[in-house]
């Protein structure tokens, strides 16, 4: 589909289905979801998400039919599972599987934090189920092996490293792919899988439908559009696959693009927040400023949820694709037609609504917090930096970048504010 403005939506683009599918079954889902008091938190999450990992997954194949479109790097061809050469490079890519498995438990069993009692929904989880885990694992690297045109991939380099004992695929370009994924993987799924476990037990206590007025609807939908975003994230994180066309194509590779990510998450933010960019307010905030006037508390508040609405949008349009420092697919529609990075836009303006910081007890006090919040956004800024140039690898997002330059909502706005009219991509990928 070739837009007014020249842009053609490329064949492997993130199907648009799937941000339709992740808005509705999840809030769908969680309000018809079943009282379960003998299953726990934990597996009733689980639970929760596989099922809308599956409506992603189904609708991608029976709509978006995501098989047969470009970019997975399989094909059928069952003569493969005969082939004496994939058979031992499978055999090389399990030691690479071992290995994988042996790093993560080495960071995991090393790093005092995963030791607190905050992570123990992931490990038990682990504990719990490691054999059901494998199995799968096993089932999917297997399967996609004999698929691939080119079954030697990072998996393959990292056991063959270890075979040869480093004297051999140590500089290989997919082993550093690979290592950088596994690493994404292995720091962001526990952490936002231990949140959405938290968010699941928060709201098993409580309903919207038992608002009795704005203030608690607010409260709900604030809490439960995070509880939205977490969702498609962990399914994000935990679902990669080139069975649907869900991999991993490159990674961030720089260490600035790391840091400006990383010091963004715990337990990282936690100490910068409190030490450097502290700009809220002990027991004050947007609500406690507006509660005697209703009306301006109510349009201040939906203000807030619009743009979390964006927010969410933006975190369901990436399906089963969702993942920081990565490349795994172009969204470019709605919310993306807005900006290159709606969701850090919306993030950040609804960061300025709720905590007020030019409102303070005196002026150099709010001049403090304004300009603690305005690091925050440069935070953002270098990120939506970095994310640009790790994604400009990629033709279409090239063509994309340009087109919402010229042609996206914001530079709209911008053009009917200077007066000048948008142009026309020349490059139509």
């Amino acid at each position: 589909m070739t837009s007014r403005s020249g842009f053609k939506r490329p064949a492997s683009a993130i199907p648009a289905t799937s941000g339709l599918i992740a808005m509705i079954s999840i809030p769908v889902l969680h309000y018809l979801w079943p009282d379960m008091p003998s299953i726990s938190d934990r597996d009733q999450t689980v639970m929760f998400a596989l099922s809308v990992f599956g409506l992603l997954a189904l609708s991608e194949i029976f709509f978006a039919k995501i098989h047969k479109k470009p970019g997975s790097g399989l094909v059928y061809r069952p003569q493969n599972f005969f082939d004496p050469v994939y058979i031992q490079d499978l055999q090389i890519k399990l030691v690479g599987l071992a290995t994988s498995a042996g790093l993560l438990a080495l960071f995991y069993w090393s790093a005092d934090l995963y030791r607190g009692d905050w992570y123990t929904p992931f490990f038990s989880l682990l504990a719990d189920y490691w054999g059901l885990i494998l199995a799968l694992v096993l089932t999917v690297v297997t399967s996609v092996h004999f698929m691939m045109r080119h079954p030697r991939d990072g998996m393959w380099h990292l056991g063959r490293v270890v075979l040869t004992l480093g004297r051999q695929s140590i500089r290989a370009r997919g082993l550093k792919v690979y290592l950088l994924g596994l690493a994404v993987k292995g720091y962001f799924l526990p952490l936002m899988f231990c949140y959405l476990v938290y968010d699941w037990a928060f709201f098993q206590s409580r309903s919207l439908w038992a608002a009795s007025d704005f203030p608690e609807v607010y409260e709900y939908l604030f809490r439960f559009s995070f509880f939205l975003d977490l969702t498609v994230v962990v399914i994000g994180y935990a679902t990669a696959t080139r069975l649907l066309t869900s991999h991993i194509r490159w990674t961030e590779t720089t260490v600035s693009g790391w840091m400006v990510c990383l010091i963004c998450y715990a337990p990282f933010w936690q100490v910068l927040s409190r030490d450097y960019f502290n700009y809220v307010q002990d027991d004050f905030a947007w609500g406690a400023w507006l509660w005697d006037y209703p009306v301006i508390y109510t349009i201040w508040g939906s203000t807030i949820l619009f743009f979390l609405g964006i927010y969410c949008l933006t975190a369901a349009r990436m399906g089963l694709r969702f993942s920081n420092l990565t490349y795994r697919g172009l969204a470019c529609d709605f919310p993306y037609n807005i900006s290159k990075h709606p969701s850090y836009i919306s993030k950040n303006i609804s960061w300025w609504l709720v905590s007020i910081p030019f409102i303070a007890v005196d002026f150099w006090t709010g001049v403090a917090n304004c300009i603690a919040l305005l690091g925050v956004n440069f935070i953002y800024f270098m990120r939506a930096w970095h994310e640009e140039r790790c994604l400009s690898q990629a033709p279409s997002y090239r063509a994309y970048k340009r087109h919402i330059n010229e042609n996206g909502w914001l530079a709209r706005v911008k053009g009917l504010v200077s007066g000048s009219a948008p142009q026309t991509s020349k490059e139509i990928n």
